[in-house]
């Protein structure tokens, strides 16, 4: 009996950070024609829920669990981190491959189940009710990614008043949604990933962040609205989507824009030494007429009669 080489894939945090190892994951199997066993080492497991390529996946608390020996372990934690240079994919690539060419397609994957596609949609019928757009307002521990309220709320202002969509807030409990208009659904909390994968490919577009969700919304082929402030859009995007799939990049008003790459690796995170380095200037930095332009380039508005 052929005996199948047995592979160990860590990556530990964050959310986004994972589901772009999703791509070298895939290669790998196909590699070896899908002779080979793959394992991942992860704190985000429900990202490889379904997933065809992975055998298993273990957390920190179980790894004891093993099924080793294996033939390679791809530790992918300070991949990026240490090329800060680089695309997410490309520097997983060159850890686990050598090379970013040698990753054939960088697209990334989720893989919902039914189950998740009729609570998706029984939402879509009863609680939405025709088309939306998805927000995701995010509040979390980088500093420069969080936007002030009051941005926030005059991109949902342009949204309402470009639009008729309703406008899906999705996200973690803790984060940020209004409901100052009917039109305005705060859904934070109610999905699982794949779910809000769904939720995201049934919308007109997804507006957000550098963040977890936006990479989520990079599995569909909804169009994206991204504003990103210390990562260069260009290390973040989503790549290999097709036309229909656009991908608008918002940058703020600042001559330090993508900073992130230029500090020495590895890069674990941002302090800006521009001011007060847990309120970089950058966040408050985004013209939001770029929110309304972007939704006329979609064909989702109609421009603004002079």
């Amino acid at each position: 009996m052929k005996i199948l080489p047995n592979y160990m894939v860590v990556r530990q945090l964050a959310l986004g950070d994972v589901l772009l190892a999703t791509p070298i994951i895939r290669q790998l199997f196909h590699d070896h024609r899908g002779q080979c066993h793959i394992d991942v080492l992860t704190m985000k497991p429900e990202i490889f829920l379904n997933n065809p390529y992975v055998r298993r996946v273990y957390t920190p608390q179980d790894y004891s669990q093993a099924k080793g020996p294996y033939a390679r372990v791809i530790n992918l934690d300070l991949a990026y981190e240490n090329l800060p240079h680089m695309h997410v994919v490309d520097a997983y690539a060159m850890a686990s491959h050598g090379s970013a060419e040698k990753i054939k397609d960088k697209r990334l994957e989720l893989f919902p189940t039914e189950t998740d596609r009729r609570n998706v949609k029984t939402i879509q019928e009863e609680k939405i009710g025709g088309s939306y757009a998805v927000i995701h307002m995010r509040k979390d521990t980088w500093p420069s990614r969080n936007l002030p309220d009051a941005t926030w709320k005059q991109i949902l202002d342009i949204l309402l008043e470009c639009t008729d969509f309703k406008i899906v807030q999705v996200g973690s409990t803790h984060e940020i949604a209004f409901d100052y208009h009917p039109r305005l659904l705060n859904m934070l909390g109610s999905f699982n990933i794949h779910e809000l994968r769904e939720i995201i490919a049934g919308a007109k577009c997804y507006v957000g962040v550098d963040s977890g969700t936006l990479h989520v919304a990079a599995c569909t082929d909804t169009p994206v609205i991204a504003m990103f402030s210390s990562a260069h859009h260009r290390l973040r995007e989503p790549l290999e989507r097709p036309p229909q799939a656009r991908f608008i990049p918002i940058q703020p008003q600042v001559d330090c824009y993508g900073c992130q790459e230029h500090y020495p690796p590895p890069i674990t995170g941002v302090i800006c030494h521009r001011g007060d380095p847990y309120s970089p200037p950058c966040k408050d930095a985004f013209d939001v007429e770029n929110i309304r332009q972007s939704l006329i380039d979609l064909g989702l508005a109609k421009p603004v009669l002079q």
